[in-house]
């Protein structure tokens, strides 16, 4: 026992050295420190200009914040905008994926689709607010339109540049092994384009979920961008914040989710160090 309790002694500890800590965990501790200046900087300007209504208190604003979280009212209209944004990115998939690809893989398409495209493209979103209340009504008709038609050009575009960047000879070598057009398609396009096809996806939630908050402002009487409306026309600014920053965190969230998405369906392209973060 006494030999085993000297071995056990005689075991080296493991130290945990701080740079290697640090280093390990550098983005984060950037972070961090990055959001602890701006929080200091925020609460000694707050005082100096002393004005709520050009900048609040951050500790009012911080405590604005946290009781967000927990307030039903926040939360149900937080819970409004969150199936928006999703039902319009919805449509955009339905539509803008099959025609990215449509237009991807045959030149004759591309040609024809793309200047019609390309111009509707071009219309300011603000300029469809008129006509979406004019079709679809107050409510989430006019909001999930604009999601959709803001979000459906990002998923085109990149899906035409995968599809586009795929060597042909994986299409030839796919069709001299006796594989139709489907299977190509289904093979090789897509899973060649996919990653081009979740990165417009990203960019699309990303767009639809900053302009939702736009669109609440103008076309419903429900939603977070609702909440920021009221707190703006009875002069709440501390709200105001609180909720920005709630806008905020969620978008980041939901492009963190769609971030492990992407490197859960082409870890190949990680493994392979063909990209690293």
């Amino acid at each position: 026992m006494e030999n085993n309790g000297n071995n056990l002694d005689k075991r080296p500890k493991r130290r945990v050295n701080p740079a290697k800590f640090i280093g390990a965990r550098k983005g984060t501790v950037y972070l961090l420190v990055g959001l602890a200046i701006i929080c200091i900087i925020w609460y000694f300007a707050a005082k100096a200009i002393n004005r709520s209504i050009i900048l609040p208190d951050f500790i009012i604003t911080m405590k604005a914040f946290f009781s967000n979280w927990i307030d039903a009212k926040v939360m149900s209209n937080l819970a409004i905008t969150l199936v928006r944004v999703f039902k319009g990115f919805l449509y955009a998939v339905m539509i803008g994926l099959p025609l990215g690809l449509i237009m991807g893989f045959s030149k004759t398409a591309k040609e024809a689709i793309s200047p019609v495209m390309n111009s509707i493209r071009q219309v300011p979103i603000m300029a469809w607010v008129p006509l979406s209340i004019i079709w679809f009504g107050l409510g989430d008709g006019p909001t999930v339109f604009l999601i959709a038609i803001a979000a459906v050009f990002p998923i085109i575009i990149n899906t035409i540049a995968g599809v586009s960047g795929i060597d042909p000879n994986y299409k030839h070598a796919a069709r001299m092994i006796g594989a139709n057009t489907a299977k190509v398609i289904r093979d090789v396009i897509i899973p060649g384009a996919l990653p081009s096809i979740l990165t417009g996806c990203r960019i699309a939630l990303g767009m639809g979920w900053m302009l939702v908050i736009c669109a609440e402002f103008i076309a419903t009487s429900e939603g977070f961008g609702f909440l920021l409306v009221e707190a703006q026309r009875r002069i709440q600014t501390a709200q105001l914040f609180a909720l920005m920053i709630m806008s905020a965190l969620v978008g980041f969230f939901i492009d963190r989710l769609l971030q492990l998405l992407e490197k859960n369906l082409t870890s190949w392209r990680y493994k392979d160090a063909a990209i690293k973060n």
